[in-house]
C-alpha cells in the first residue's frame, strides 16, 4: 500500500520514483515507526526534502483510503542556524524580566497539547552542530522531554517526530549520534536523470513528444562526456559543483528561452525543422554556459575541443584517446545536428541568437554596435564594453529577467559588483524590477538581513511581505561569503537565505 501511495505522491508532485528513491522512502518511514528522532544526512540533491514530503503525500493518500492504519503528517520546518539560540529556545529579557518562548519551544507545545491523531513532524533543515542540538538530548533519549530555561518542561506526544536533515555531521557530538536514527542519501546514487525526466514534463505543452527525446538524446550525448572531462581530466574549477547542480543550472538556462514556445501564434507560424534546429541551439549555448561556466581559461579551451568533438556525427577517435573517454559514454546522434557552433573560435566565443533556424553570431560584433562613452560620465562610473562585459551582461539578463537566481564567482576586482548594479540601475526596466542591495560583512548577522529585506518590502497580510503590486524585486547581495563563521563554521546570514530561496 506504501509503495502504491508513493507512487500516486510521485506522480502528483512531478518527481521520478526510482528504485533507490523508493528505497529511501520506505527506510525513512520504517525508522520513522521505530524511532521519535533520526536524521536524514547527505549533500544537496540526494533527495532528502522530496525522500520526506513524498512520504507524508504518501500517508495522506493511504489514510484517504483507509488502506493502512495511518495518519496524514502536520509538518513544522525550521532552520535552527538561522535564528539565535534564544529565537530557537526562549530567552529571559534582560529590562523587564520577562520570559519569551522561543520557535521551538511553541511549535514543540501545540505538537504536545495537539489531540488529534495526525502524525507530527518537526523538521530541522540545517546544521547540525554542539551549540544547538546539545539541548535536545533529553528530548531524543528515553526521557522525551524539553526543558525549557523558564523550569518548563514538556513531554514529547506519541504522534510526534523529529528529523533533522543536515549536510554532514562533522559537528556533532557523539552523544548526539547515539540517540539518532541515520539515513544516507547520497546524490551520486539518485542520478541526475530523473531531473531531466522531471524537467522535461515543465516545457511548453506544445512541445510534442518527438521534440522531447531530441532535447533527452541531447542530455544523454553531452552530459555524461562532459561531467567525465570536469570530474576525471583534471579540469579547474573555480568553485565546487556537483553534477546534479550544473545539471540544473543547464535547465534554468534553457527555460530562459522557452518564452516563445508558450505562444500559439509563434508555433504556427514556425516548420518542425526549424523548432529542432532552435531547441538544440539552445541546448548547444545552455550546456556551455553551464557546465563550461566555472572553469578557468586553460580549462575552457580543452572544453571547447571536446565539445566540437560532440558536435560532429562520429566521435573523433583521436579525441576519445586524448581525453581517455570510456566506450559506454559516447551515444551517436539520433541525426546530425542542423546548424552547428562555426569552429573558427572556441565555443565560448559565440552567442545564440533564436530566430529561424536560429544564428551563433560572435560576442566580439556587439561591441561594434556598442554605444560611445559619453562625455560628462563620472570616472568611476565608466564600464568599458569588452567581450567579457557583453557576456556577463547578457547572460545576467536572461536569468534575472526569467526569475531565476544567479551567483557570480571569481577574485576581487573582476567587476562582479560592477556589472551587476549597473544592469539593475540602468539596463532593466524599473518600472517594473525594483532592485535591493545588501552588503554583507564580517559583522552582518540573520536578524540584520531579514531588517534590511523586509524594510524595502510592503506587508501584504500577516506574516506576507513582497514588492509593491505588479512589481518584482531584485536582491543582490554582495561579499556573500563575508559572514563570520560561527565555532562550528555556520553562517547564520547565509542560512537564511538559503531558507528563503527553499
Amino acid at each position: 500500500a506504501l509503495n502504491m501511495s508513493c507512487k500516486d505522491a510521485c506522480q502528483a508532485a512531478n518527481l521520478q520514483l526510482t528504485d533507490y528513491f523508493l528505497q529511501k522512502i520506505q527506510q525513512i518511514y520504517e525508522m520513522m515507526v521505530v524511532r521519535w528522532g533520526f536524521m536524514v544526512v547527505g549533500s544537496p540533491f540526494g533527495g532528502k526534502t522530496a525522500a520526506y514530503r513524498t512520504l507524508a503525500d504518501a500517508l495522506a493518500i493511504i489514510e484517504e483510503k483507509g488502506l493502512m492504519d495511518e495518519h496524514k503528517v502536520q509538518i513544522t520546518v525550521i532552520n535552527p542556524k538561522s535564528i539565535t539560540m534564544g529565537q530557537l529556545y526562549g530567552q529571559f529579557d534582560l529590562v523587564s524580566h520577562e520570559w519569551s518562548d522561543g520557535i521551538l519551544a511553541v511549535s514543540y507545545r501545540a505538537f504536545a497539547m495537539s489531540t488529534n491523531l495526525d502524525r507530527k513532524w518537526l523538521i530541522f533543515d540545517g546544521p547540525v552542530d554542539a551549540i544547538w542540538i546539545e539541548n535536545m538530548n533529553t528530548v531524543l533519549d528515553d526521557n522525551k522531554k524539553l526543558c525549557l530555561m523558564s523550569g518548563e518542561i514538556i513531554n514529547l506526544a506519541p504522534t510526534t517526530n523529529l528529523i533533522f536533515e543536515p549536510l554532514d555531521l562533522d559537528a556533532a557530538s557523539p552523544a548526539t549520534v547515539s540517540r539518532c536514527g541515520m539515513i544516507y542519501m547520497e546524490p551520486a546514487t539518485l542520478g541526475w536523470e530523473c531531473l531531466i525526466q522531471s524537467w522535461l514534463n515543465t516545457l511548453p505543452p506544445c512541445l510534442h513528444a518527438q521534440n522531447k527525446q531530441v532535447i533527452n538524446h541531447l542530455f544523454n550525448r553531452f552530459c555524461p562526456v562532459l561531467l567525465y572531462y570536469l570530474r576525471r581530466s583534471n579540469a579547474v574549477e573555480i568553485f565546487p559543483s556537483s553534477d546534479s547542480n550544473l545539471i540544473r543550472s543547464l535547465t534554468n538556462l534553457y527555460d530562459c528561452f522557452m518564452d516563445d514556445f508558450y505562444d500559439e501564434e509563434f508555433i504556427k507560424n514556425i516548420s518542425d525543422l526549424d523548432t529542432r534546429a532552435q531547441l538544440e541551439g539552445v541546448f548547444f549555448f545552455s550546456c556551455i554556459w553551464s557546465l563550461g561556466a566555472c572553469l578557468n581559461s586553460p580549462s575552457r579551451e580543452k572544453f571547447s575541443v571536446l565539445f566540437f568533438g560532440l558536435l560532429q556525427k562520429e566521435f573523433p577517435a583521436q579525441l576519445k584517446n586524448d581525453f581517455g573517454l570510456p566506450d559506454h559514454l559516447i551515444m551517436p546522434p539520433l541525426k546530425p545536428y542542423i546548424y552547428t557552433i562555426p569552429d573558427q573560435a572556441t565555443v565560448f566565443d559565440y552567442r545564440f541568437i533564436k530566430e529561424g533556424k536560429g544564428k551563433w553570431k560572435l560576442w566580439s560584433e556587439e561591441l561594434a554596435s556598442a554605444p560611445p562613452i559619453p562625455r560628462d560620465i563620472p570616472v568611476n562610473q565608466i564600464i568599458v564594453p569588452t567581450v567579457e562585459t557583453v557576456r556577463n551582461i547578457a547572460l545576467l539578463q536572461l536569468l534575472v529577467l526569467h526569475q531565476k537566481p544567479i551567483m557570480f564567482v571569481g577574485p576581487t576586482g573582476t567587476g562582479k559588483s560592477a556589472y551587476t548594479q549597473d544592469f539593475l540601475l540602468k539596463k532593466v526596466d524599473n518600472n517594473v524590477y525594483k532592485p535591493m542591495f545588501i552588503n554583507f560583512s564580517a559583522q552582518t548577522s540573520a536578524n540584520q538581513t531579514q531588517d534590511i529585506i523586509m524594510t524595502k518590502l510592503d506587508k501584504r497580510r500577516k506574516g506576507v511581505y513582497g514588492p509593491p503590486l505588479g512589481k518584482k524585486c531584485v536582491v543582490f547581495v554582495d561579499d556573500v561569503s563575508m559572514p563570520m563563521k560561527e565555532t562550528y563554521g555556520a553562517q547564520p546570514p547565509i542560512e537564511l537565505l538559503r531558507q528563503w530561496l527553499d
